[in-house]
């Protein structure tokens, strides 16, 4: 392939025009919403109706196979082919700081070849002379259409920002935990949790061991109390007696 690269760009961008086409009678307000959810809008597509399902995310893809005098100008050919064609092939960035891999659903895979390497691999076209864009490595074709940085990274990238997520959450609600007023401890869970459903309550500076330990104490003050009364209401009662028991011993 010796033509410019403008006209290949050109090629990229009418492929992947002709990929966003609707069928016919499709619902456009449908497939708009759908857009936005990576490969739920190429059923409203043609090109869904007319190529069988590649089994991977994106487009059919396009290959370039490139010849020329030098193995500097081929690369060259290439390298500015991927700067100016980023936008067909190089798919969209997921939401979210953790999320570091690509959504491809609806993205135009381009690979590219040389006929020099090709015909020098003893596998041919078979062997690891494809080179996704995008990417720097020569893979074999299978390996180079494959997108391990997309919906597999995505699946194990989101589980873990959901990880840390919880995590950062667990922190901040931690973070806010009672301490006692008395001894400095931590509130348990079952503490902290009757504290914020009973606001009203007094004594909810102290946790759980000092809140029991203060009511056995105030327990144990008014039991002395009570005994103390107790002890109190006999004495009297003694002293009176034996006051009675004096009088009516004189009137003898």
């Amino acid at each position: 392939m010796n033509e410019p690269v403008h006209v290949l760009v050109d090629k990229a961008r009418r492929y992947t025009e002709w990929f966003e086409l609707l069928a016919p009678k499709a619902d456009k307000a449908k497939a708009h919403a759908a857009g936005h959810h990576g490969a739920a809008v190429h059923g409203f597509r043609l090109w869904s109706r007319i190529y069988p399902a590649t089994g991977r995310e994106g487009y059919v893809p396009l290959a370039f196979v490139f010849t020329g005098k030098t193995k500097a100008q081929r690369a060259s050919r290439m390298r500015r082919l991927e700067q100016a064609a980023r936008s067909y092939f190089a798919g969209t960035p997921y939401a979210g700081g953790d999320i570091t891999t690509v959504d491809y659903h609806q993205a135009l895979p381009v690979v590219v070849a040389e006929l020099e390497r090709i015909a020098a691999d003893p596998d041919g076209a078979a062997g690891t002379v494809w080179r996704r864009l995008g990417r720097e490595e020569w893979q074999a074709l299978a390996d180079a259409l494959d997108n391990p940085g997309g919906d597999r990274l995505y699946v194990v990238q989101a589980e873990e920002a959901r990880r840390r997520q919880k995590e950062r959450e667990a922190a901040a609600l931690e973070a806010q935990r009672p301490v006692c007023g008395r001894c400095g401890a931590k509130f348990t869970d079952v503490r902290w949790q009757m504290v914020r459903q009973y606001r009203a309550e007094h004594l909810n500076e102290l946790c759980g061991p000092c809140l029991t330990e203060h009511y056995e104490q105030a327990k144990g003050a008014r039991d002395a109390e009570c005994r103390a009364e107790e002890a109190a209401a006999r004495e009297a009662a003694e002293a009176g007696a034996e006051k009675n028991r004096g009088l009516f011993g004189r009137r003898r």
